[in-house]
């Protein structure tokens, strides 16, 4: 497989800033500044450059996904499910025991930033009740004037 043409040190420039930014491989592809060259290819590049930014980017930003807000009885059926495992298994790898230990303190924790999410959920309601009832007095002031 033949290589490309040598990347300049403008580019890397470009690259190394771009990634700094965060932008993804596919921002920086879709950007057009890079002509002639592929996603590969400048993966490829961020990765001899050694840019720090993008290596975090690549190993962790793949593991964490949008979140979705589940209620307490699916966090509990989950809880159950990651125990029933344990339950079920005699031996286990260190990273099977690692990946329990943390659904179980997350677990624990959700628990409570489930609570404060309902409780700035409701004043969010509040807040906009009011918003509303505001806006009502201001349009039955302006009609009486």
């Amino acid at each position: 497989m033949g290589r490309g043409k040598r990347w300049t040190e403008e580019e890397n420039m470009l690259l190394l800033k771009m990634a700094t930014k965060g932008l993804t491989i596919k921002e920086i592809y879709d950007s057009g500044k890079f002509p002639n060259r592929t996603p590969r290819s400048i993966e490829n590049q961020l990765l001899r450059l050694g840019s720090f930014e993008y290596q975090k980017k690549k190993i962790f930003g793949t593991q964490i996904r949008e979140a979705e807000i589940v209620g307490l009885d699916e966090i509990v059926k989950r809880y159950v499910d990651a125990f029933n495992q344990i339950c079920d298994k005699t031996e286990f790898a260190k990273e099977e025991l690692e990946r329990f230990r943390i659904i179980f303190m997350a677990a624990w924790k959700y628990r409570d930033l489930f609570a404060e999410y309902e409780r700035l959920r409701k004043v969010e309601e509040e807040i906009s009740e009011l918003r509303r009832a505001l806006e009502e007095i201001k349009a039955q002031l302006a009609a009486t004037n």
